[in-house]
């Protein structure tokens, strides 16, 4: 008890959210008091961005009746995004309906050598992250491995697998470089695609010494995409804070939705909401 007591002062001492907070979150963990859907808007869940991003894509297929949807985590490094994102899609089916088919892409081998000052090789180098890949391979469940340099797997993804629509990404590929390859996913057939799509992008934000800007890595990628495309064009989803969780949370800046302003299904309506009623 004294060990407990101590674990959940130091919590409430770290942690600049409401007391309540805390403690719902602490009995929630030990009980399971909470829906999944609580537990993400209360961030009690691990990694609460890849399950809001993903219950928010299935609900979008399941209001345009798309079966079945994909999720793609670029940069899988040691697994446990991978992992997590399994779990997260368990829930998101029993709570929506909709099938999840999951993919990562990784080299498998850790990061490439950076190839200029856009790579941020301040921050990253040749060999980091390197996969266990025969080990992870043992741990997934549903998921698959898409391994090799992103620039060549992302190019015969859609050809080799037959996926079905992508409707959440998540690119943590680090690198400028490798990220301006992944984009590319988004150019790919609109039958392959839902017509918005979730992006979570991970390297965007941090402390000085960080120093992400939209002249190097992730940012400048999706910069030059949005550049580079009329009819696609990836952007931040304005005050996501307010709707995507109870607490104010950094991934709340990360999230971004890639809107294919050709696709078929861009201007189907979503909403059932016809008539506000006059207020007394």
């Amino acid at each position: 008890m004294r060990r407990m007591m101590k674990r959940l002062a130091n919590r409430l001492l770290s942690d600049p959210i409401p007391t309540r907070y805390l403690v719902l979150r602490y009995l929630d963990r030990r009980l399971n008091l909470l829906s999944y859907a609580d537990k993400l808007r209360w961030n009690m869940i691990e990694r609460p961005h890849y399950g809001h991003s993903l219950l928010q894509s299935a609900l979008l297929a399941k209001r345009l009746s798309v079966p079945k949807i994909s999720v793609i985590e670029f940069g899988v490094a040691g697994g446990n995004g991978l992992m997590a994102l399994e779990r997260h899609a368990q829930h998101v089916r029993r709570e929506t309906g909709i099938e999840i088919a999951i993919y990562g892409f990784d080299t498998g081998a850790g990061m490439p050598p950076p190839r200029d000052y856009r790579d941020l090789p301040y921050l990253w180098q040749a060999g980091y992250f390197v996969m266990e890949v025969e080990k992870l391979q043992a741990r997934l469940q549903i998921a698959q491995l898409i391994l090799g340099p992103v620039e060549q797997t992302v190019a015969a993804f859609c050809t080799k697998h037959q996926p079905p629509p992508i409707g959440f990404i998540a690119f943590d590929l680090d690198y400028y470089s490798s990220t301006v390859s992944a984009l590319q996913i988004l150019e790919s057939d609109h039958r392959y695609l839902m017509p918005r799509v979730t992006c979570y992008v991970d390297d965007m934000g941090g402390d000085i010494d960080w120093a992400y800007n939209e002249f190097t890595g992730e940012m400048l990628a999706i910069h030059e995409f949005n550049a580079g495309h009329e009819d696609i064009k990836i952007a931040p989803v304005q005050g996501l804070r307010f709707y995507g969780g109870k607490l104010p949370s950094v991934w709340h800046e990360q999230i971004f939705v890639a809107h294919l302003f050709l696709h078929p299904d861009y201007g189907r309506p979503i909403s059932d909401v016809q008539q506000l009623p006059l207020g007394d």
